[in-house]
């Protein structure tokens, strides 16, 4: 009788310690009496079991119970999200380190990460110190010589011969106050009207304009018995006139910042352009030949 009630006491502890569920099983009968006016018998029944037994036995019957079109989409779906969060899971061990210990992987990680952090923190330290576009002016300083003479070419013919020698001044404000300007020599050219007749390529390594500097560079061009032919005469003729000779003085030049070893360089370009109306008087004083002069410059 003991034994009896301790058995008892134990299958009791036992079924307490597991839910009960209820379900519902169809009778077989009910499926020809589908077209009946009778509602089909349900058959109720407890049991009292495994959650996870009872929750396959519910999904696989769910699962058969349902048309086959349907079926092969739920089907379907339940492969394309498998196969999307695989897909996922594959590009984000790419990123981590507990993809694999070895050595190698770790130090490919590291090197990325540093040099990611690196480009950025070189941009944004470009993006606050960007220099600033150079101010760069121009300005005619003296005429030291234009001598218009009678000559003749290296074929005999006789003509103007044309010696000059003009002047000017380069003036580059660099308002950066950490990098320095670097300037190309530049490309001048002495012009009447379409004729070009004096062209000064200076030759050399490019120069500097300091940072948080006004910077000065003088430069020279000129030529020395250039013969002039048909253009010698109105240039004569100009000369000698109340309005003085047109003359055009035009500069290119290049200039550029090196920031951060070369990384970024921004560059520019600029045209410089003086209009010049000289005279045919000379300025023993300043020794210079008498203009007047006036300059624009494009960046």
């Amino acid at each position: 009788m003991g034994e009896y009630r301790m058995e008892e006491s134990e299958e009791e502890a036992l079924c307490r310690s597991y839910p009960s569920y209820l379900y519902f099983v169809q009778s077989p009968s009910t499926i020809s009496q589908a077209n009946s006016s009778h509602p089909p018998r349900l058959t109720y029944s407890s049991s009292r079991g495994s959650n996870n037994t009872n929750s396959s036995h519910f999904n696989h019957n769910k699962n058969q119970d349902l048309p086959l079109p349907l079926k092969q989409h739920v089907e379907e779906e339940i492969l394309h999200l498998h196969h999307e969060n695989n897909n996922q899971v594959g590009w984000i061990q790419y990123f981590s380190f507990s993809y694999s210990n070895s050595g190698s992987w770790i130090f490919m990680q590291l090197s990325w990460r540093f040099l990611v952090s690196l480009m950025i923190a070189l941009l944004v330290f470009y993006v606050a110190a960007k220099p600033p576009h150079p101010n760069l002016s121009l300005k005619v300083v003296g005429v030291r010589q234009f001598r218009l003479g009678e000559g003749v070419d290296t074929s005999g013919v006789t003509t103007k011969l044309l010696s000059c020698n003009f002047s000017i001044d380069l003036i580059i404000d660099n308002h950066s106050k950490l990098f320095a300007l670097h300037i190309h020599p530049p490309i001048i050219k002495l012009i009447f009207g379409r004729l070009t007749f004096a062209i000064s390529q200076i030759q050399g390594r490019e120069v500097y304009a300091g940072s948080d500097d006004l910077t000065m560079l003088r430069f020279n061009v000129g030529t020395k018995n250039k013969p002039m032919y048909g253009a010698g005469r109105n240039m004569q003729d100009f000369l000698e006139s109340e309005e003085g000779l047109p003359l055009v003085i035009r500069v290119s030049l290049r200039s550029r910042f090196n920031v951060i070893w070369g990384i970024f360089e921004p560059k520019y370009h600029h045209e410089a352009q003086c209009l010049v109306l000289l005279h045919d008087n000379y300025d023993k004083k300043h020794r210079t030949q008498v203009y007047n002069s006036t300059c624009v410059i494009n960046s």
